[in-house]
């Protein structure tokens, strides 16, 4: 059971100029600020909850989780929700499930996130719903806003490896040969590849990367590169993303390095 947050909300969706990323915001409208900030891949979508009666209610929805947050539509007028919604999904991207295909769309599930943008007319559809079940829901939104707090601004791919780090990339033999095998057949000289690291076509790879390293996908990131997933869960409270994937990146490099070997051993024959 979800019930409304009686702030005055927006909802905002944007590409930051500042680190290239899709944002998702809620804005708290009486106060000017922003309470809610997460990056969007193509994985995000909004549907209306048809079976609730008290308000417009709809539930934010990501194919790659199992993340649901909720949303009181505000706008004095419901004749723009439909074009309102369609550009919203339209503009993030994602392949929105066919319904029926996981269940029941339009239920919520219990324990789900709930942080709603406020309408009066959103009330609590059973009066019996336990305390506890209340306070489970609060403490799970709390939690989350607390975390997104504490979260520094996410560094893009883009800030890391620049244009001047790749071309750097080319006084390195090691790296070129291993980058050259990549290349299409016919394509593998050292002009090849220095096209390849100045083009526009990698730094939109790399946007698409940057998005998926800073959303919900990096478990599933993590695994195709063939990491564990668990130095996520195991990082500080607040480490940057790109960060976390580096550094285990690194350590597992350093895993694969051949050892040296071995000096002569001490003592009597």
């Amino acid at each position: 059971m979800v019930t409304a947050d009686k702030r005055k909300g927006k909802v905002v969706l944007f590409t930051s100029e500042d680190d290239s990323l899709t944002h998702f915001q809620w804005h708290d409208r009486e106060k000017n600020e922003v309470v809610i900030d997460l990056i969007v891949i193509n994985d995000a979508y909004l549907e209306k909850i048809e079976k609730c009666t008290t308000g417009r209610v709809y539930i934010l929805r990501f194919t790659s989780s199992d993340k649901k947050m909720f949303f009181w539509m505000q706008e004095p007028k419901e004749e723009n929700d439909a074009d309102l919604i369609k550009k919203f999904n339209e503009a993030v991207g994602a392949e929105i499930p066919k319904k029926g295909a996981s269940g029941n769309a339009s239920a919520p599930a219990p324990g789900a996130q709930a942080p709603a943008a406020g309408s009066n007319a959103a009330n609590s559809a059973n009066a019996g719903m336990h305390s506890a079940q209340v306070q489970q829901i609060l403490q799970q939104f709390l939690e989350s806003q607390a975390a997104q707090g504490a979260r520094a601004a996410p560094v893009p791919l883009g800030a890391v490896l620049t244009t001047d780090a790749l071309q750097g990339l080319l006084t390195d033999e090691t790296a070129c040969a291993e980058m050259m095998a990549l290349l299409p057949d016919g394509h593998k000289s050292t002009e090849d590849l220095r096209e390849v690291l100045g083009s526009p076509q990698l730094q939109q790879s790399m946007h698409s990367l940057s998005q998926a390293i800073h959303s919900d996908q990096l478990p599933t990131l993590f695994s195709s590169l063939g990491l564990n997933p668990s130095a996520i869960s195991q990082a500080a409270p607040g480490s940057d993303a790109l960060e976390i994937l580096c550094k285990t990146m690194e350590a597992n490099s350093k895993k694969d390095e051949p050892k040296g070997p071995e000096g002569p051993s001490s003592g009597s024959a």
